[in-house]
């Protein structure tokens, strides 16, 4: 279960939280038109981009993710939250970054 937590839309800036509250919770392979940063705020998580496993993150971790690359997160503990953090330039009309694909490629070790 994946919950998604605040957004926000200022000074050029975009930021979406994602809530993990259960250990297992895997937000899926995903991909954007632009580079972002993804910043483990809480917890621990296992992060792909590419179909390449990037290890394990524990808070406070920042994640370049470059444009046009897969990338996803399982979450190795209980209440992880991720912020995703965009050039708002770069947004469709309502304002959210643009997710050109999403997949479920196996995400193992």
């Amino acid at each position: 279960m994946m919950e998604t937590g605040e957004i926000t839309l200022y000074a050029g800036i975009f930021c979406k939280l994602w809530v993990m509250p259960k250990r297992g919770a895997l937000l899926p392979q995903h991909v954007h038109q632009h580079s972002h940063i993804s910043l483990i705020v809480q917890g621990e998580v296992r992060v792909w981009r590419d179909d390449e496993c990037l290890g394990d993150f524990k808070a406070p971790a920042m994640i370049k993710i470059h444009a046009h690359a897969p990338h996803g997160f399982l979450a190795l503990t209980d209440d992880v939250t991720i912020a995703c953090i965009h050039n708002a330039d770069h947004a469709d009309p309502d304002g959210a970054p643009v997710i050109i694909a999403e997949r479920q490629p196996a995400m193992e070790d």
